[in-house]
């Protein structure tokens, strides 16, 4: 049973520093957003919507990756209750 308990807390760990991982890439990704809109100028015919898409694309798989883990985590609680 302690060997189940410490195991547990280190997968726990694991997965804390994934979503930690993911949650700075998100952010980085949302800056790229923001610093991509700027750079559009449609009075000039400066349009970046195809890397605005592919950005959005990545923020909302980084969005399920976190949820993913998040829920992970639940159900590893609830299980070991």
């Amino acid at each position: 049973m302690q060997n189940e308990v410490v195991d547990l807390e280190q997968e726990f760990a694991a997965i804390e520093k994934e979503i930690a991982d993911f949650e700075e890439q998100r952010a980085q990704c949302l800056a790229l957003l923001r610093s991509l809109a700027e750079q559009e100028d449609m009075a000039n015919g400066v349009f970046r919507h195809e890397e605005i898409h592919a950005a959005k694309q990545e923020k909302l798989r980084l969005d399920f990756e976190i949820q993913f883990r998040k829920g992970r985590m639940s159900r590893m609680r609830y299980a070991s209750e």
